[in-house]
């Protein structure tokens, strides 16, 4: 099992990731070719990977530190 302190550097960088990609996302939108913008939001959906992989590792084994329950 991962320790305390690493699922909370673990949680802390999958969500700083996820709010990059999210801000990579609407820095494109309108503003690129919407061919570019649907390759680019395909790509960017790897965050949802992020979030079901990455971090359920974390609130599996610590559920306190899911703000979302």
């Amino acid at each position: 099992m991962i320790d305390k302190e690493a699922a909370l550097e673990v949680k802390k960088h999958g969500l700083d990731a996820i709010k990059s990609l999210s801000q990579a996302l609407s820095a494109c939108e309108n503003k690129c070719a919407p061919e570019d913008f649907v390759r680019i939001k395909r790509a960017v959906f790897s965050m949802g990977r992020i979030e079901t992989e990455l971090l359920a590792i974390v609130y599996v084994a610590y559920p306190e530190l899911d703000d979302l329950v």
